[in-house]
């Protein structure tokens, strides 16, 4: 994430302030979208397994033994990762467009 981060700065803007990949150096482009990519991916499995443990934590959910709180906050959380990953996701595959590249396996 930390080599994303460091690149999104170097990435062409066009007149929105949109990342313009056609105007962005070649390397820089490939670069970020593989990293966009593995985040993503990253992201989607970190949230299945916060759904796993939710889901074997129903009866303290259920009882009160988790606070509500904790459960909303977590609601927050899984939203916000999830719409992280939609637009990792779109990066991705707008990066791969102009680079030519395939998407790992």
């Amino acid at each position: 994430m930390r080599d994303l981060l460091r690149q999104l700065p170097r990435l062409q803007k066009d007149g929105q302030g949109n990342a313009d990949y056609a105007k962005s150096d070649h390397a820089i482009v490939a670069a970020a979208g593989q990293n966009a990519e593995s985040i993503a991916r990253a992201l989607h499995m970190g949230m299945g397994a916060i759904g796993h443990l939710l889901a074997t934590s129903a009866p303290q959910i259920e009882d009160g033994s988790v606070d509500s709180d904790a459960i909303e906050a977590l609601g927050w959380l899984i939203a916000e990762l999830g719409d992280l990953g939609a637009e990792l996701a779109v990066m991705a595959i707008q990066c791969r467009r102009r680079t030519g590249g395939k998407p790992r396996t």
